[in-house]
C-alpha cells in the first residue's frame, strides 16, 4: 500500500516518491494534483525510487497522457478552436499532459483526433517541422 501525503515541496517539485511513500505538494490544484499523482503511481508501479534519468521521466510523463488522455477522449474535442488552456482545463488535466499526448499520438491518430490542425500545439507544430524539412 502507497501512503500519499500532502505538504509543501520545495519550489519545483509537485510530487515525489520512495516508492511506499507519496509527497504532493500542498499548492496544487486537481487537475496538477490528478496528473502528478498518476505521474508517481506509475513510478511507485514501475519499481521506481527516488529521482529519476530525464528519459524515464519523459517514459511516465508520456504513460501518464496516454491513460489520461485516451484517443477516445480526445477525438474531435478541440478542433482547433481552444487555446491549450482551455481545452486542458475542460479534459481536466495540465497543458504539459496535453502536450504530452499530442506528443504520442501517430500521424495517423492525429488526424484522426483532429489535432493535426491545430497549430496552437507546439508538439503538432514541431511534427509538422519536422515532417516538411525530412521531404
Amino acid at each position: 500500500m502507497v501512503q500519499v501525503v500532502r505538504e509543501r515541496l520545495e519550489d519545483g517539485y509537485a510530487g515525489l516518491t520512495d516508492g511506499e511513500t507519496i509527497w504532493l505538494d500542498d499548492r496544487l490544484d486537481a487537475a496538477q494534483q490528478l496528473c502528478t499523482l498518476l505521474h508517481e503511481l506509475i513510478h511507485v508501479e514501475w519499481g521506481h525510487s527516488g529521482h529519476q534519468v530525464e528519459v524515464v521521466e519523459m517514459q511516465v510523463r508520456y504513460e501518464v497522457a496516454r491513460r489520461l488522455l485516451p484517443l477516445d477522449r480526445i477525438v474531435g474535442v478541440c478542433k482547433g478552436q481552444k487555446s491549450l488552456k482551455v481545452l486542458a482545463g475542460e479534459l481536466g488535466v495540465t497543458q504539459q499532459v496535453l502536450m504530452d499526448r499530442a506528443a504520442t499520438l501517430t500521424d495517423k491518430q492525429a488526424k484522426s483526433a483532429g489535432c493535426w490542425d491545430c497549430l496552437k500545439c507546439p508538439s503538432i507544430a514541431a511534427r509538422k517541422r519536422t515532417l516538411s524539412k525530412a521531404q
